[in-house]
């Protein structure tokens, strides 16, 4: 049965078809070309260096430059430390600058108000939620040691990260309520990364379902050398998309991924951003985990033209036990809160769903520590980590606050 084509005459069926209609005219307009943020150099007062324990590691360390006879004589005795996002496992580590470029300016408003700064590559990329923990734990234990003359002078230690960083973040903040006074956890999957790692994969058989020629392998086979073709299927999976508007209409409605409907580019922004995952991550995560965490075999599609002939024909997965509990072990917040937590999130982030903040409350919301920024405050509603330099800056006032401190001050001209 081809799942692309099937029609069945309900009041689903005439919406979805409705829906085609649009999404065959905005495809039409055509995508644009990936562009990236510059970085900026880093800021003076900033160095770079390594760690060897607990792995090798690079690490960024910027204190509000002083004059030489006492170089720390402008810090306030607090440290933000950032937990970067997800990195494809086939790069090697490094610093986070293209990340960090993003906001140049964030850093040298930190040190403007007298904060210390720093980050790290973490030990390794890709699925590292428990890895990078130590690793930032381990930056923290090198700035008290290495950093300061008197260890003791380190007040508080806040933690910022986004997307798989801002789960870290959250972690992080759980768990080590002696070391961190706190943290922003931005467009994180802090709902737990077993249910990202759900609605990745859950995304990906769908996608196959609907589209069943452009990948020639399942969820459960990536060919170690698959990212090498990325570049084509950055070219043909929004041809397919234009092609198909029946289909991508009923992926869309299947896996309710976010997508912005006056934006031409957002069904293919979407389907790229989610598949990267399967492409460049599944072999790392399942590596990571001891074996697949990913389980579909009970799952219930809904929301196609013929739910019946989608759940005949989509992959089945059947999970690994151990991988399971891994993920569940290191890669699923709690809710349990000492010190506050403030989250910033697009409503409509097509990578982490918004949901993560509503699974996550539910967990948090007794502690009355969790801080979410209402979503509509944002002037951006679509996009993964779509967030102004302001937006950012707003959500990391409202930690300190909450942390008993009084907010940034802009530097003057």
């Amino acid at each position: 049965m081809n799942l692309r084509t099937r029609l069945i005459p309900t009041a689903q069926s005439r919406s979805i078809a409705l829906k085609a209609i649009l999404i065959a005219c905005l495809l039409a307009v055509g995508l644009p070309s990936v562009t990236h943020a510059q970085p900026p150099p880093w800021p003076p007062g900033c160095y770079e260096s390594e760690l060897s324990k607990p792995a090798y590691q690079k690490i960024l360390i910027c204190t509000p430059p002083g004059p030489p006879e006492d170089p720390l004589a402008n810090w306030n005795g607090h440290l933000v430390v950032y937990a970067h996002g997800y990195v494809a496992p086939q790069l090697d580590p490094n610093l986070p600058v293209e990340e960090l470029g993003r906001y140049p300016d964030l850093i040298n408003i930190l040190l403007y108000n007298g904060y210390a700064f720093a980050t790290t590559s973490y030990q390794k990329n890709g699925y590292a939620v428990e890895q990078a923990g130590k690793d930032l734990n381990a930056l923290v234990r090198h700035f008290k040691t290495h950093v300061l003359p008197n260890a003791g002078l380190l007040q508080k230690v806040f933690v910022v990260g986004a997307s798989e960083g801002g789960v870290i973040t959250t972690m992080l903040v759980e768990k080590h309520p002696g070391i961190y006074d706190g943290g922003l956890a931005m467009c994180g999957p802090i709902g737990g990364m077993p249910a990202q790692i759900q609605y990745l994969a859950d995304f990906r058989v769908v996608f196959d379902a609907f589209f069943p020629n452009v990948f020639d392998f399942g969820v459960t086979n990536v060919p170690e050398d698959a990212w090498l073709n990325w570049d084509s299927y950055e070219a043909n999976i929004p041809i397919a998309l234009a092609s198909e508007p029946v289909a991508t209409s009923q992926l869309f409605s299947v896996t309710r991924a976010a997508f912005d409907p006056f934006d031409p580019t957002s069904y293919g922004t979407t389907t790229l951003g989610i598949l990267f995952y399967s492409i460049w991550g599944t072999n790392d995560m399942i590596d990571t985990a001891g074996g697949m965490p990913y389980d579909n075999q009970d799952t219930l599609y809904t929301g196609s033209l013929d739910d019946a002939a989608l759940n005949a024909g989509v992959e089945r997965v059947e999970s690994d036990g151990r991988a399971r509990a891994y993920a569940r072990r290191a890669y699923q917040p709690t809710g349990e809160l000492e010190r506050p937590l403030v989250t910033l999130h697009n409503t409509a982030d097509p990578v982490v769903p918004y949901w993560h903040e509503g699974l996550y409350y539910e967990r948090a919301a007794a502690s009355g520590l969790f801080f979410p920024i209402p979503g509509e405050l944002l002037e951006q509603s679509y996009g993964h980590c779509e967030f102004s330099a302001e937006e950012v800056l707003g959500a990391f006032n409202e930690l300190l606050v909450r942390a008993g401190l009084p907010p940034l001050m802009p530097p003057t001209p």
